[in-house]
């Protein structure tokens, strides 16, 4: 899985600077079908796939609202 700067710099080369995709896989060392996911994606977000837990003073809100 590629980071976000990855991803990031495979537009840029693609989009700015016109490079090939088997160029930018050969600079960045990726496989080409990496650097064609990155982009044809436009959405370069972070997605979670699970909805985190309430933190762990979840409980005591209330007191720490009350007290501030």
């Amino acid at each position: 899985m590629i980071k976000l700067v990855q991803y990031d710099y495979i537009r840029f080369l693609y989009f700015n600077e016109g490079l090939s995709k088997r160029e930018i896989a050969k600079r960045v060392n990726v496989h080409r079908n990496t650097v064609t996911r990155a982009i044809e994606n436009e959405d370069n977000s972070y997605n979670l796939t699970v909805e985190n837990k309430q933190p762990v003073n979840g409980p005591y809100k209330d007191r720490i609202t009350i007290m501030v």
